[in-house]
């Protein structure tokens, strides 16, 4: 064989090996793709809650995947808003990486707790709102402080009180609490304010009739030989005897006309007792806006429910049906004179 039949027998060999060669590439590169694992990986719930630990996440019930180990890359979730999230799924031994992004939401409202659900204090008494509050908190967070801005609206709380220690009478404390996401929280508590216990006077010449005080505006001299106070009294004092009288007629009178008693409340004594008192300076009309009254001053012995019954403004105010919730009766006794006073308070008001 001559030496250009023996080189273009090894150029074919040659080919033919090197077909042979990517043959066996082919084969093996198919072979690989078939055997390679494939990995499904789908994040289903993109809400992550505020302050989560990120080792107690459950990924796979917030996800879609046949893989069976996922693993995060650290986690900030103590920002609000859209986070950039690393996974990596394992089958077997194949693993890959999947780049999402989830949403950091705070829903949790900040807790107030309370010592108390309601407080009692006595008229005179000091008060402080903030005393009754056990703490304020954010679940995550911890210790809301408390800020002197009423226009806040993020990280601390703000306290609203109505009560009026120098009054006799229900009134309401109210703290709003933010946390540092705007979380908002309310919660209030009620505050009664009790009358100061009065010292008891001693009546002076209790009268034999049974006279009561009233709303109204009735005004008389009459009645001065019947059988008052001393009229040499130099200071006013209070006649509880009396007053306890004409609460009694009144009551019996509502029940004579088929209506039912007015309650007593240490609120209307307060205002009856009050206004009482500043009839004896002036004598005129004052009551408190949340109050109506009947007012009449006489000579010591004057019935003042006998007259209240005669005047039809007064005896509506006793007969009233649903205006009026509560009522007392307070007389003052100076200087052979009574004043009296009814105090009805108004339901609107309550």
């Amino acid at each position: 064989m001559n030496m250009k039949a023996l080189l273009r027998q090894r150029k074919v060999q040659c080919g033919i090996i090197g077909v042979i060669l990517i043959l066996i590439v082919i084969i093996f590169l198919v072979t690989t793709q078939l055997n390679k694992v494939k990995i499904d990986f789908k994040l289903n719930d993109n809400v992550i809650e505020y302050g989560s630990d990120e080792t107690g996440i459950d990924w796979k019930k917030m996800t879609v995947t046949n893989g069976n180990k996922i693993t995060v890359k650290e986690l900030d979730t103590k920002k609000v808003g859209l986070i950039d999230i690393v996974f990596t799924v394992c089958l077997d031994d194949t693993c890959q990486e999947f780049n999402e992004q989830a949403e950091v939401k705070d829903t949790k409202n900040p807790e107030i707790k309370l010592k108390k659900e309601t407080v009692e204090i006595t008229e005179g008494d000091k008060f402080d709102p903030a005393s009754n509050i056990e703490s304020v908190k954010d679940p995550i967070d911890g210790d809301i402080k408390k800020s002197n801005d009423n226009n806040i609206t993020k990280n601390g709380y703000i306290i609203t009180s109505d009560v009026k220690t120098d009054k006799a009478g229900k009134y309401t404390v109210k703290i709003i609490a933010y946390d540092v996401n705007g979380n908002k929280a309310e919660h209030s508590y009620k505050v009664t304010v009790k009358e100061k216990q009065k010292k008891p006077n001693t009546p002076i010449n209790t009268p034999t009739s049974n006279n009561q005080g009233n709303e109204g505006g009735i005004q008389s001299n009459k009645g001065n030989s019947a059988s008052g106070g001393n009229t040499s009294q130099e200071k006013p004092h209070y006649r509880t005897d009396i007053s306890n009288t004409y609460f009694s007629q009144i009551n019996a009178w509502r029940k004579q006309n088929g209506l039912e008693p007015y309650p007593h409340t240490a609120e209307a004594q307060a205002e009856a007792d009050r206004r009482a008192m500043e009839l004896v300076k002036e004598y005129k009309h004052d009551a408190s806006y949340e109050f109506s009254e009947n007012i009449g001053h006489g000579g010591a012995g004057f019935d003042f429910f006998q007259a209240w019954k005669a005047s039809p403004n007064h005896n509506g105010s006793m007969l009233e049906r649903t205006m009026f919730t509560a009522m007392a009766v307070s007389v003052v006794e100076y200087n052979g004179h009574w004043y009296a006073v009814t105090s009805f308070r108004c339901k609107d008001y309550y």
